[in-house]
């Protein structure tokens, strides 16, 4: 975890479902998970900018696990801050965006039929959000989704590779931390930023269609991880 705030969520329920034991890291307190100790990494979200690598031990920390485990081919998860550590990896960029994008919003699957990570989801679906930095694809690098104002909402690359900007695994407790704990953003509004009350709403209206998006998801994604019965 790179923020208390933004905790596994759903993804702890799929691994709990699944039977796969998921151990937390908390980069904030300086633990970072090596790669030989672990069949894949999730990496979660957080405040912090990818660029600030230099100033910042916990975003360093954290990159310097996105590349252990890179190194020794084994899958990795990003989702919002951890897809842009993901995208630096690989070689893509990260810069700030034209506006934030905070609440519920659609994306678009790119070829939802095809043979990709996100295969079997609705051509269009409504996510969370909570961002206003944006990845630039990295190179060899399939888009797989994007939104109105952040082309690049998720992506794969080979070896179980996975980066997504949007937040699929957000349950109620989740939401209701990330509001508490980022409500400057909130307060600032903005074009693209939607108030507590209407992101609770959301979060009832979508929630489930998340849920199921994302167990399928990592359902395809176990299968590429080495040892699993997948």
């Amino acid at each position: 975890m790179n923020h208390p705030a933004e905790s596994a969520g759903l993804i702890g329920s799929w691994c709990d479902e699944r039977g796969h034991r998921l151990e937390n890291f908390a980069a904030f307190e300086s633990r970072f998970p090596e790669g030989e100790d672990f069949d894949a990494l999730v990496v979660m979200g957080g405040p912090h900018s990818v660029n600030d690598a230099t100033e910042d031990k916990s975003v360093r920390g954290a990159l310097g696990s996105v590349r252990s485990f890179l190194s020794l081919g084994k899958p990795v998860f990003g989702v919002c801050l951890g897809a842009q550590m993901l995208a630096v990896e690989l070689g893509g960029k990260v810069q700030e965006g034209l506006e934030k994008e905070i609440g519920w919003y659609p994306i678009a699957v790119q070829d939802p039929g095809g043979d990709h990570l996100l295969s079997g989801l609705p051509a269009e679906t409504v996510v969370f959000h909570w961002h206003g930095e944006q990845i630039q694809l990295p190179p060899d690098a399939q888009l797989l989704a994007s939104s109105e104002v952040c082309p690049v909402q998720a992506f794969e690359a080979e070896g179980g590779i996975l980066g997504l900007q949007c937040h699929l695994e957000v349950d109620s407790g989740a939401m209701e931390r990330m509001i508490r704990a980022f409500a400057g953003e909130v307060a600032a509004g903005g074009p693209g930023v939607m108030g507590p009350e209407e992101m609770e709403l959301g979060l009832q209206k979508w929630g489930d269609s998340c849920r199921r998006s994302l167990f399928s998801i990592l359902d395809r994604w176990e299968k590429l991880i080495p040892g699993t019965a997948g």
